[in-house]
């Protein structure tokens, strides 16, 4: 049976080991996932009790819901490599939400009733509309012609060339001018 990684909340895995011949503090602990694209690995805690932790965060970020791969234990003691465990995982998703949409019910047309009172010795007329009359009009579209307001020429500013001096610039310079 394949283990089941959770995409929507943090995932712990915990386990026992036995060491011998050396003591915890001197080995290390870390998980790692495979699949056919990357691999990911996770750096675990081996308590003074031979309890370990790996924290492996929410997958969603980086393994999508239905992914398949192997995981595997790997514990490194005095520079020595044990592989003790290994499973299938899926990554699957503990919380859905299902929307089912049912029909949407439409509202009755409006219905009108015209009751006209009789005048005696005439009969009782009722007419009833199943339902109202809709006249489309097409739109009138007006068309006109802007022309765009012609420039006086005395309102148009001329520009006129100044020519200085070298020694006219350096008076300006001076006064803080230019």
């Amino acid at each position: 049976m394949a283990y089941k990684l959770f995409s929507d909340k943090a995932n712990k895995f915990s386990c026992n080991i036995q060491v011998e011949g050396t003591s915890f503090a001197n080995s290390k602990l870390r998980m790692i996932l495979e699949t056919d694209e990357l691999n990911y690995m996770f750096t675990g805690h081996i308590h003074e009790t031979g309890v370990c932790d790996v924290n492996i965060p929410k997958t969603k970020h980086f393994l999508p819901e239905g992914t398949i791969g192997n995981m595997r234990l790997e514990v490194i003691a005095d520079d020595v490599y044990f592989e003790p465990w290994s499973s299938d995982f899926m990554v699957a998703t503990e919380k859905k939400v299902a929307v089912i949409v049912q029909e949407q019910q439409e509202d009755e047309k409006p219905k009108v009733r015209v009751e006209v009172f009789q005048q005696p010795g005439e009969k009782k007329v009722v007419k009833e509309s199943p339902k109202p009359v809709v006249t489309k009009e097409e739109p009138v579209i007006e068309e006109k012609v802007i022309e765009k307001p012609k420039i006086k020429e005395s309102v148009v500013k001329k520009e006129r060339t100044l020519k200085f001096t070298q020694e006219q610039i350096r008076q300006l310079m001076k006064q803080g001018l230019i």
